[in-house]
């Protein structure tokens, strides 16, 4: 039987050509794979999946206000609205026609009242300026008494200022108690008619017959008795111009006292009034 084998050298080439076959198979095999992934791969849709946007509004530039001093931080400060207020109408102030009112019981007192004040007359006689005649005060709360005091303490006043003393005069001394009695029935204070608002003393004068066209009034109150009621009030009229004035004034030549007490304090009326020109009322002494 003939040998079949081939020769060496074609053995040698066909076994080289069958590994470059072999080799290229797995080539072409993985190549095959590589290229179906990528087909696979490749034509799948991936779903689109929404992003979200976040709109974000720009910035507002704030004033920096304060910084704590502890912290470090900004503190806010929130203004406040102004609040304004529409304009009203007010209503009208009606005048009242009630009694004034007693002040508290504290030392009180109010202007004179001084009526037409003129210049002084040239027939009065001078009186020459002496020193204060020392005056002894009456007994506690005797009200009579009382008014002698303030009427010397009066003339006393005058003849230091080198003006003749006043006469007391029982006409004037009754309208001055009257006064005072007056107010505390009425309950009020002051030299005008708390109702109708008329001068009340010098339209007692008038009635009474003084035809003079110098009339006054002093008037004052304390909680104090007398007699230094008395002395309390002619210590403060010497220190007001107006009180003083109807005190010092040459244009007088009568007066009267009259002091009450009305529950709350105690109450001094001075009223003073010139000579009648006419004599129709001439003062009256009430020595």
């Amino acid at each position: 039987m003939a040998d079949r084998r081939l020769p060496s050298a074609v053995c040698g080439q066909f076994s080289g050509a069958r590994v470059k076959i072999q080799y290229n198979r797995r080539v072409i095999w993985k190549l095959s794979i590589l290229i179906l992934v990528w087909a696979v791969t490749g034509c799948t849709v991936q779903p689109l999946t929404p992003t979200p946007v976040e709109v974000t509004a720009p910035p507002v530039p704030v004033a920096e206000g304060p910084r704590d001093v502890a912290t470090g931080m900004i503190v806010t400060v929130t203004p406040t609205p102004e609040v304004v207020l529409a304009p009203t109408e007010s209503a009208p102030v009606a005048a009242s026609a009630t009694p004034e009112l007693l002040p508290s019981p504290t030392e009180a007192a109010l202007a004179a009242l001084v009526v037409n004040p003129s210049p002084v007359p040239t027939d009065i006689p001078a009186v020459a300026a002496l020193p204060p005649v020392p005056v002894a005060p009456p007994p506690p709360e005797d009200t009579a008494a009382a008014e002698q005091y303030t009427i010397d303490l009066i003339n006393a006043e005058r003849v230091a200022a080198g003006v003749a003393p006043l006469l007391p005069d029982e006409t004037l001394v009754g309208i001055a108690r009257a006064r005072v009695a007056d107010m505390v029935a009425r309950g009020y204070t002051g030299h005008d008619d708390p109702v109708t608002g008329e001068h009340l003393a010098r339209n007692m004068m008038r009635a009474a017959g003084y035809t003079s066209s110098y009339l006054g009034e002093n008037w004052y109150g304390s909680i104090q008795a007398p007699p230094g009621l008395v002395d309390t009030a002619m210590a403060w009229f010497m220190t007001d111009p107006p009180h003083a004035q109807n005190i010092l004034s040459p244009n007088y030549a009568g007066v009267g006292v009259g002091i009450a007490f009305n529950g709350q304090q105690w109450l001094l009326v001075q009223d003073f009034a010139g000579a009648n020109p006419s004599s129709v009322h001439p003062l009256t002494n009430s020595e």
